[in-house]
């Protein structure tokens, strides 16, 4: 999980239940999430917050996580019943000048905003029957499942109208059916959503001089695309690599020029995937790299 990231967990177990109880009890809600690997428990951690719990006899505690911070895992001191360590809080290495992070945060939305009208182009190409795309089906029955494909707001709106009690329902029921697509949320929407969650509940503080004033975005603004640029995909473990590599990266500036790569390699395999189907889009040629060859104003 990266900043803001929200987690589900049904708590079962009576390990669980104790770690969950200590938490609460002794660390005011907060627990790092440890990642393990072949070679043990990788060194640093997001840190969550305990968000929401509720706890059902013969079911568990039902727990929302969020993840507020990351940490350095130091030593571990407790393995049994579950693992405590001591960590420490990372904070991010910020450049004296941000004028060249702005110019990469420039570049990942310019690279956002042209995924998402190629991408649109590729959904309009199979939803019309002109190319068989399985992969992005698969992908978008996981997202369905995880609930990242449709905006929650419309969601909400459709839980009151169906609870209204009014004669029209099956009515509106078809229109929304109908109007399926209209609440689909594309990359570009996913990105400022998870922009607006990591600015939110970003806990470091920034110092910053009057030599930053005149730039575009602040440090943290600037920090929240980082994380947010690493939240667009439908699936989010095919980024896994990635995303453990941002969770590592200390230095904003890094993790900037990480988030802008691996999304210029995501447009070059679209691009390459849109040639093979021989779409191009509003008839313009896929051989020119540049946002402006995607979108029309």
């Amino acid at each position: 999980l990266l900043q803001g990231e929200t987690k589900q967990l049904r708590l079962y177990e009576d390990r669980f239940v104790k770690l969950f109880k200590d938490v609460v009890d002794n660390h005011f809600g907060v627990v790092a999430m440890g990642l393990m690997a072949q070679s043990g428990v990788i060194q640093t951690v997001p840190l969550c917050e305990v968000e929401a719990s509720n706890t059902m006899e013969g079911f568990g505690i039902f727990v929302t996580i969020r993840v507020v911070g990351r940490a350095q895992l130091m030593e571990l001191s407790q393995q049994e019943p579950y693992i405590k360590g001591t960590c420490l809080e990372i904070s991010d290495q910020l450049p004296p000048n941000l004028e060249l992070p702005n110019v990469l945060a420039d570049n990942i939305e310019s690279c956002l905003l042209a995924l998402s009208s190629m991408e649109h182009r590729l959904n309009e190409a199979r939803n019309n029957n002109e190319i068989e795309d399985k992969e992005m089906e698969r992908r978008i029955a996981i997202a369905q499942l995880e609930d990242r494909f449709y905006l929650e707001d419309d969601e909400s709106e459709d839980d009151s109208s169906e609870s209204s009690g009014e004669e029209d329902d099956d009515d509106e029921d078809d229109d929304d059916d109908e109007e399926e697509g209209a609440n689909f949320v594309d990359r570009l929407g996913r990105y400022r959503s998870f922009y607006d969650v990591a600015l939110s509940t970003d806990t470091q503080g920034y110092q910053i001089s009057s030599r930053i004033t005149d730039v575009e975005r602040s440090p943290r603004e600037l920090v929240a695309t980082s994380w947010a640029a690493f939240c667009t995909e439908l699936v989010p473990s095919e980024d896994a690599t990635y995303r453990i590599q941002a969770m590592d990266a200390d230095s904003l500036f890094e993790r900037l020029k990480l988030a802008s790569h691996m999304l210029r390699e995501k447009k070059a395999q679209l691009r390459v995937k849109m040639q093979k189907a021989g779409i191009k889009f509003r008839g313009e040629d896929l051989d020119e790299d540049g946002p402006s060859s995607y979108y029309d104003e």
